[in-house]
């Protein structure tokens, strides 16, 4: 099971702070040529939409390899959605 950030595959699990499964990882992201997650993109099953979630919102990377968020589910809805146009300057790890 991946224990770091860097190392978590496409389709992990994400969940919000409750326990509820919210969406999966897409790709990691770091930013210039920093090889240190700095975001995860994810797919959040219930907007159907890609966004990207600052690395430092996780709270723990399960057992299982589930990444644990540190906040609801609800409090993430605003974050727009993933542009990579808009985003020069990060790259996949």
């Amino acid at each position: 099971m991946p224990r770091l950030l860097e190392e978590l595959q496409s389709g992990t699990p994400v969940y919000a702070v409750d326990g509820t499964p919210v969406g999966e990882v897409r790709a990691v992201y770091g930013s210039g040529t920093a090889r240190v997650a700095e975001f995860l993109l994810v797919f959040w099953n219930k907007r159907n939409e890609e966004a990207l979630v600052a690395a430092d919102e996780v709270t723990n990377v399960n057992d299982d390899g589930g990444v644990v968020l540190g906040r609801s589910e609800a409090s993430y809805s605003q974050l727009a959605a993933f542009n990579p146009s808009a985003n020069p300057l990060l790259h996949k790890l």
